[in-house]
């Protein structure tokens, strides 16, 4: 099957698809609809998920979505019997997403800013918010009363993930010792240095 070749290009030859990640956190959830927020050409969650919603604002990543090969490619190789459901928004995250409601369980955040944040409105009380650091979102996240962390992963291979549960008390601790203000997060979007600090973050979203 051919490979869309931005996919290949991004994550297929750099060994980083994360497919690992969405197999185990499908075996973890229960995940009907998915979000993706800065997503680009990342469209591994489609192989393992039959909804999802995908935005960037990079330009012109809506013709990647829209090539015949990327479809095929998805259809093809996705690990689930349902027909297969994605679109896709050439839009800022920071912007409203008027035809979207309050209809995600899971809202993914890699590598693009604090997208826990502004896209809160669209996703479910009890929804997921799967998150690294790199840019702040998890740190942003722990300061949010409306996420509660419930779980952390762990990257052994692109095809191997674990997710736990156990001593959450032990992450989120800032090896200062002091934990940052929201307006420090914003000014600089870096994740601060946590004592002890896994792959990745998953939050649930406990308010409305």
């Amino acid at each position: 099957m051919k490979i869309p070749v931005l996919y290949k290009k991004h994550h297929v030859d750099k060994e980083h698809t994360s497919i690992g990640l969405f197999r185990v956190i499908k075996d973890y959830f229960d995940i009907k609809n998915v979000f993706y927020p800065g997503s680009h050409v990342h469209i591994t969650p489609s192989l393992i998920f039959s909804n999802v919603t995908y935005a960037d604002s990079f330009r012109n990543t809506y013709k990647f979505f829209e090539e015949k090969d990327t479809d095929e490619f998805i259809r093809n190789e996705r690990e689930y019997p349902e027909e297969t459901n994605f679109r896709f928004y050439q839009q800022d995250y920071n912007k409203p997403f008027e035809e979207l409601e309050k209809e995600f369980d899971m809202v993914i955040s890699q590598y693009a800013g604090f997208v826990g944040q502004a896209t809160k409105p669209y996703l479910k009380k009890g929804g997921i918010l799967v998150c690294n650091n790199s840019h702040g979102d998890a740190s942003m996240a722990s300061l949010d009363e409306d996420y509660e962390l419930i779980a952390v992963y762990r990257r052994y291979a692109d095809d191997k993930f674990t997710i736990s549960s156990k001593n959450l008390d032990d992450y989120l601790k800032p090896k200062s010792g002091n934990q940052p203000t929201k307006e420090k997060l914003l000014r600089t979007m870096r994740g601060i240095a946590y004592t002890k600090s896994p792959s990745g973050y998953i939050f649930k979203k406990v308010k409305e």
